[in-house]
């Protein structure tokens, strides 16, 4: 008897068997992909988070800010040194136990990263320093909220609607006398100084129009023995000298999805936060290059003093346009100087001239008086943005004398010399606002150790990075990532 066997059995398993081994090769060729992909975007987020993490301390420490200095503390910076620190990282990240020397160690990846170029970065001096000012504005927001700048946006307008900033009083006033004194000559009259029982002389008024206009208003205005910094700087090596001969970095600007500070909200907030970060002549700021930082930002003079005269300068013009509003409407005391003009044009025999004698007393009157304001403001008072009649300093009889009131810094009412600076730098040109800032930023970081060379145009807040990576079976992998300070 023949026995017979089916082998159908050992055939279905033999076939299925073949098909279950393909399927295991394929997921155990794709478990090994997914690994090494896995691996190699850990790699370059670990790597990415490790520059970030070499943000310039003195960046953080004296502005609140994050910026990856490429230099290093080096001359020369850019790209390429930051994409080497990235490598470095991630070459380590790929293989954390290269080091060790540990016996029979053995990586079944062996991840390699044979590609990388960092594609975009954004500096902060990019985009008229909007990358810098973008994150200044979003540092004050978080820290002290919304509701910032809102009476320095109220006083802005005022500024603007009643036209302070076109007025030159001093100017006008020199044209005024100089005609006045011109019409005198014409009549003969040769004597100025004829004084009235009371003691109005039209010498006297010349007299202390000449040393207001003629003598210097800081010096006329600080307090006796008051000590002025000293501090001078070579403006060359900063970064808007730089800039204006185009020899600096440059990024993409604003990245993607990036809040643009340049509506007027933001500008102000910007000016406030320069006034925190930055000194002034009541506030200085002893450890920088300058001293005086917000008056460079808003005279661009490479000294303290240059600085501080022009912003006296600039003041005084100021207030006077201020004080010309506040006595137009005064009837008082346009009453008070015509009623002396009327005396001296008797004097003169030339009743015709009272009309632009009253109107050059009154000029007068409010650079006496501007000038009450300037020595208030230069030792710690304050002054009101527009007065009422009680707030005037000075009376008649100063114009004639050419006494000055003694400020003592304790009246409590109006605005301190750092409100009117917030003012001024809420109305500058916003570009050379913000370049000169960059300046102050760069002298006070080249003061701190390992900064000699410090450039801001060097320093990045955000980088768009290509990899490539391959492993050790075969598998290449491309792709990017970008990371920013948030």
């Amino acid at each position: 008897m023949q026995i017979r066997y089916n082998a159908y059995l050992t055939v279905y398993l033999s076939l299925i068997f073949g098909i279950v081994l393909s399927l295991l090769f394929v997921l155990i060729e794709g478990a090994a992909a997914g690994a090494t992909r896995a691996q190699a975007e850990l790699v370059a987020d670990l790597g990415l988070d490790s520059v970030f993490a070499e943000y310039n301390r003195e960046i953080l420490d004296q502005y609140g800010l994050f910026f990856v200095d490429s230099s290093y503390g080096s001359v020369n910076g850019g790209i390429g040194m930051v994409e080497r620190h990235l490598s470095d990282y991630m070459r380590y990240n790929m293989a954390p136990d290269r080091d060790l020397l540990m016996p029979l160690e053995h990586s079944l990846l062996k991840l390699q990263n044979p590609y990388l170029e960092i594609s975009e970065v954004s500096c902060a001096s990019d985009d008229a320093c909007m990358v810098w000012k973008a994150q200044a504005v979003n540092y004050m927001k978080a820290v002290y909220g919304g509701d910032l700048v809102s009476r320095v946006q109220e006083q802005m307008d005022i500024v603007e609607s009643r036209g302070l900033t076109g007025m030159d009083v001093a100017g006008e006033l020199v044209t005024q006398k100089k005609e006045f004194e011109k019409s005198l000559n014409d009549k003969g009259i040769v004597e100025f100084g004829a004084e009235s029982a009371e003691g109005y002389s039209y010498q006297k008024i010349s007299g202390v129009f000449d040393r207001i206009v003629g003598g210097g208003i800081l010096a006329q205005t600080l307090p006796g023995g008051t000590a002025i910094s000293g501090a001078v700087m070579d403006a060359g090596p900063y970064f808007s000298a730089r800039q204006r001969s185009g020899r600096i970095n440059r990024g993409i600007g604003l990245h993607e999805g990036a809040d643009r500070p340049d509506g007027i909200l933001d500008e102000l907030i910007y000016g406030e936060y320069l006034m925190q970060k930055c000194g002034s002549y009541m506030e200085p700021k002893e450890e920088g290059l300058l001293k005086y930082q917000i008056e460079y930002i808003l005279h661009g003079f490479n000294s303290d003093e240059g600085n501080l005269r022009r912003s006296a300068e600039f003041l005084f013009a100021f207030r006077a346009a201020a004080n010309l509003v506040c006595l137009s409407t005064d009837t008082a005391r346009q009453t008070e100087a015509e009623l002396v003009a009327t005396v001296l044009c008797t004097l003169f025999l030339a009743p015709e001239l009272i009309e632009p004698l009253t109107s050059l007393i009154l000029g007068m009157w409010v650079l006496v008086e501007t000038e009450s304001d300037l020595r208030e403001l230069l030792v710690g008072g304050r002054v009101p943005l527009i007065k009422g009649r009680g707030d005037w300093h000075t009376g008649m009889m100063d114009i004639f004398t050419g006494n000055k009131p003694k400020n003592s810094g304790t009246n409590t009412t109006g605005l301190s010399y750092q409100g009117y600076l917030r003012i001024f730098l809420g109305l500058m040109d916003r570009d050379v606002k913000a370049a000169r800032s960059l300046d102050i930023v760069e002298m006070d970081i080249r003061q701190t150790a390992g900064n000699a060379q410090f450039r801001i145009d060097q320093c990045m807040d955000y980088m768009k990075v290509e990899f490539g990576f391959a492993d050790a079976g075969g598998h290449s992998f491309l792709f990017s990532k970008k990371m920013c300070y948030e």
